[in-house]
């Protein structure tokens, strides 16, 4: 779950992006790109939910398994 100051922070994030691509400041890919990634940070500020955390979580256990030592 995020913080209130996380959920602030994706809303303006999620803004930003949506600017740069509905004002043709960034055009093409890039603006498609920009456009899904405002989806995405505008999804998790509603749910309150990150899904970079869980992605962390789960590298951080992949690099943890591949560091143990094998007897």
């Amino acid at each position: 779950m995020l913080s209130s100051d996380g959920v602030w922070a994706r809303f303006i994030f999620s803004f930003c992006l949506f600017f740069l691509s509905g004002s043709e400041m960034i055009t093409g890919w890039l603006a498609t790109l920009a456009g899904v990634a405002g989806t995405v940070e505008l999804a998790t500020a509603l749910l309150r939910y990150s899904p970079m955390h869980d992605l962390i979580q789960l590298f951080n256990k992949q690099q943890a398994k591949q560091s143990k030592p094998t007897h």
